[in-house]
């Protein structure tokens, strides 16, 4: 913890901000998969699985090229980390959505529609909570995938955006393996509680829906 605070901190910072995103975007990308069954949608459908396979150099190379010239030249480091997580992590949250959003009947967002509620306000108030366990899910798992990256960031990152990924492939380059180990525990830790939470919420959404 004294080591190395901030890349500690950053991964932590960096994750949950991409975490924030992936939650509110993977409910209204999959309602519109899932309740508007059109070929636009469709098409999003498709777009969802690119992000999961453009490997995060590829993608990292993409942001250097667009992000550090001309007009968006002015975006940091963490903006751009943060961008990168959410973008490649996007398609956790919305499978995970998708799939819980397909076992609600739309007839529940009717009922409430013709007693007088507004769209989205039906949406917040019935929808949402019952894919809630979804969203959790795909939040978690995005959060571990993204705390963890380490491709991406090693291209994307500067001295003030460092994360713990990053800091153990140095601190191994370097030989500083005590370092290393610490870092790796703390990520193990993570990894471990979030996997744990993933297959408890899993199965509380599983007897739900039975």
């Amino acid at each position: 913890w004294r080591t190395a605070p901030e890349a500690i901190g950053n991964s932590f910072l960096f994750a949950l901000a991409a975490v924030a995103m992936i939650t509110a975007f993977s409910a209204l990308i999959s309602y519109v998969i899932v309740r508007r069954e059109t070929a636009a949608s469709g098409a999003i459908d498709f777009m969802m699985m690119v992000p999961y396979l453009i490997p995060g150099v590829v993608m990292a190379i993409g942001f250097v090229t667009t992000f550090r010239s001309g007009i968006f030249s002015g975006v940091g480091a963490a903006w751009l980390l943060i961008l990168l997580y959410f973008i490649r992590r996007l398609p956790y949250g919305v499978r995970s959505t998708t799939s819980s959003l397909r076992q609600i009947k739309p007839s529940l967002e009717e009922a409430a529609i013709n007693l007088g509620a507004p769209p989205l306000t039906a949406f917040m108030k019935v929808t949402v909570p019952l894919i809630l366990p979804g969203l959790i899910v795909g939040s978690l798992m995005g959060f571990i995938t993204a705390i963890n990256e380490l491709s991406g960031t090693l291209i994307l990152y500067d001295s003030g955006t460092i994360t713990m990924p990053v800091s153990i492939y140095i601190a191994v380059l370097d030989g500083e393996f005590g370092l290393a180990a610490a870092l790796s525990t703390v990520l193990l830790i993570c990894t471990g509680a979030c996997v744990y939470a993933v297959f408890r919420f899993t199965e509380n959404r599983d007897s739900a829906f039975i």
